[in-house]
Formats: C-alpha cells, structure tokens, sequence
C-alpha cells in the first residue's frame, strides 16, 4: 500500500496548495503537516514561555476606561517578570481568529504567585474594550510571555536616580520599574513625570500617593494634566516638548547618569525625547517602550501561497505557508520549535534571518535599522512574498 504521508504524496500536497495560491483559491490561514522526525520537540528553552492559561482572581476599576486585571496560575505555579516586561493575552472573539495584545505587568515582581496587567480601553480596541468591560474573578486567559527589554532589574546595592516619563496607560510598566527601585535599592530615587487628561484618569493615582508618602522623599511624582482641577499641584498642558524640558528642569532631574524610562502615546514619546536630547542626555540613557495601536498592526496582504525553506540546527525543512499566514505558523505547524514570546512583533524572540526571497512584515515592529540592514526579520510578523530562506537559531 502506497504511503498516503510519503514524501512523494507531501511534494504532491505542496505543489496543488502552491498552485491553488496562485490561482486565488483561498487555502487554510497555515498548512498543518505532521511533525517532523528531523527536529526534536520544542523545549522552554527553544520557545519563549509558550502560552500558559491563567486565571483571573481580582479585577480593580482604576478609572471609568481602565481596570488591573490580577492574574495566578491554577496549578500554584509561579509567574515570574523582570520589572518593565509585557505579557501577550490571547483572546478569542467572535467573528475572529484569536486576537493578541501585549500589557505589562503593574504588580511587584517580588510576589511571582500572582501578576497584575493593567487595560485602558483603546478607541476601537476589540480586545481592550472586552477586557475592560467584561473580565471578572474565576474567567481565563491564554497568555505568552514575559516578553520584552524595557527593563530595570533591580539590585539593593545600586545608588541611582530613575526618571519616568508616562503619559496614560504608558504608567503599567513604570509602575513595576518604581515598586522594585523603592522596594529594593535604599539609596536609589525615582522622579515620575506622569501627563494625563484630567484627575480622573489619572491610572493609580491612590498607589502613586501611597507610595510617594511612605518613600521618604525618594518619589517625586509630577502630573501634568490637561485640566489640572481637582489634583492639587498638577501642572496645566499637556506632555509636549516645552512642558518636559520645563518639568524636568523643575524638579532638577538632569544631574550625570539618570537613567530615562520613556512610555506613552507616539507623540508623546517624541516630546520628550526631543527635550532630552535637547538638554544633551545621551542615546544610551533614554529608555523607550511602545505598543503600536490596533489600528496600526494590520496584515500585510499577501495573495498567494509560498515555498520557504527554514534552516536550523543543521537540518533544513522546506514548507508552504498560505497565503496571509506567517513564517512562524507555518513553522510550528511543521514541527521546527521556532522561537516565540509575544507573537506580535513586540519583543524580537523569533528573529530569525532571511538568506533568500522577500517578505513583507506587519508594522510597526521592535526592529531597528541595523537589524534590517542584516537581514534579521521576525518570524511572527513576516509573510513571503516570494519563495524564501531562513536561518533560525
């Protein structure tokens, strides 16, 4: 009897999936096959923290558009973070395939028991507006991570000054960053200049007094607000490029080796960047983390079906990936234990380097320019646009 999953039958497979792309048929979003006898299954230390499911134990309303979401592991098991990381929650709605969004942990990382992400509703964010609304105490997530390298790892010896510039929700992973340095490093300070609509949106707003209170003067938490009525204090504007310069020069917060910690809208972030490199602070000193809005992340359309052959660990394997899908799907359902973390193009885990071919890749994405000047691509977001080659480490 012929054998139906020979390689005679998959080249068959391939080449009519390969035809009916080129055709317009539309195939499935990625071709599952069996895996593949040439590589060994996927271990923790080849994927990034594949997806885990976590429950929901607490939900905490911190504004009208904004909840922390507090998150434990059902089997007891820890969750640990470096202050500053994200984790991808992966939500499936109706009408749609499972969507991802990244959201970084608020919580202090010296309790691994539990996690806590905080979500601002986003103007047409399917998923943010879903969560906001709807998560409660006893649900589950599907959840990846943690990801990324807006990162403080904190070190009780450490004498150093922190200078935080959030503006909205760009607080969740400045508000980890703070707990760690006022929770282990004694002789470190943080100043946190922190731009929002009005009082009422400003996101742990509770906390952030609590904690300037009890930090014996090594917090110094500035807001700057657009109606400034009802916060005592607050600066009136908004955080554009005059307002940080002035802000900063305030509170005397440009003295050698303070490390910046930039997050927030897009144009924000360009503000004070500007501001700083007006004021001379080095490249190296200005830390920056941004998620691209929903509307930003769409697909790149690609129409037909192609060939890619993925190298690694010596062993090369050669797959369709239909149309629409990703380098990385097709991958995985191959069986090559291809690196992830976020599978969005937030955190660089599933680079990989493209030898032959051309892709096109969703954007924005964590890429810089020396890293596409390398060929490096991200497995996650990359589409082949023509038959392609890569190299995974």
């Amino acid at each position: 009897m012929r054998n139906a999953n020979g390689p005679l039958a998959t080249l068959r497979r391939d080449a009519r999936m390969l035809l009916d792309g080129l055709r317009g048929r539309g195939p499935s979003p990625l071709i599952a096959r069996p895996p593949s006898p040439a590589y060994r299954a996927a271990t923790a230390t080849d994927s990034a923290s594949r997806a885990r499911t976590l429950e929901i134990v607490a939900v905490t309303r911190e504004t009208v558009d904004a909840v922390t979401i507090a998150l434990r592991d059902p089997a007891g098991l820890g969750i640990p973070f470096v202050p500053g990381q994200f984790f991808t929650v992966i939500v499936p709605l109706a009408g749609d395939p499972p969507l991802r969004r990244a959201y970084s942990a608020s919580s202090s990382h010296l309790d691994p028991s539990q996690v806590t992400i905080t979500v601002k509703r986003v103007d047409g964010g399917r998923v943010s507006s879903h969560l906001v609304a709807h998560a409660a105490a006893g649900q589950r997530l599907s959840v990846l991570g943690p990801s990324g390298d807006f990162t403080l790892v904190a070190e009780p010896r450490a004498a150093r000054h922190i200078v935080a510039i959030a503006g909205g929700s760009g607080i969740t992973p400045i508000m980890a960053i703070a707990r760690a340095v006022l929770a282990v490093e004694p002789s470190s300070r943080v100043t946190l200049l922190y731009g929002n609509r009005d009082a009422a949106s400003i996101i742990f707003a509770a906390e952030l007094d609590r904690l300037a209170a009890t930090s014996a003067g090594r917090l110094d938490v500035r807001h700057v607000l657009e109606d400034p009525h009802g916060r005592a204090g607050a600066a009136a504007g908004r955080l554009d490029r005059d307002t940080v310069a002035a802000q900063l020069t305030a509170a005397g917060d440009l003295a050698a080796g303070a490390t910046y910690y930039v997050c927030g809208p897009e144009a924000m972030m360009a503000a004070a960047r500007a501001a700083l490199v007006d004021r001379g602070v080095a490249a190296e000193l200005i830390r920056e983390e941004r998620f691209a809005a929903p509307a930003r992340r769409q697909a790149s359309q690609v129409a037909v079906a192609q060939p890619v052959s993925i190298r690694r660990a010596g062993v090369t394997l050669d797959v369709i990936v239909a149309a629409g899908a990703t380098i990385l799907d097709a991958g995985l359902a191959a069986g090559v234990p291809l690196k992830l973390s976020c599978a969005m193009g937030g955190c660089g885990a599933c680079a990989v380097k493209l030898t032959a071919g051309e892709v096109a890749m969703d954007e924005p994405n964590c890429l810089g320019a020396a890293d596409r000047a390398a060929g490096t691509i991200l497995a996650c977001v990359a589409r082949p646009l023509s038959p392609c080659t890569v190299e995974a480490s």
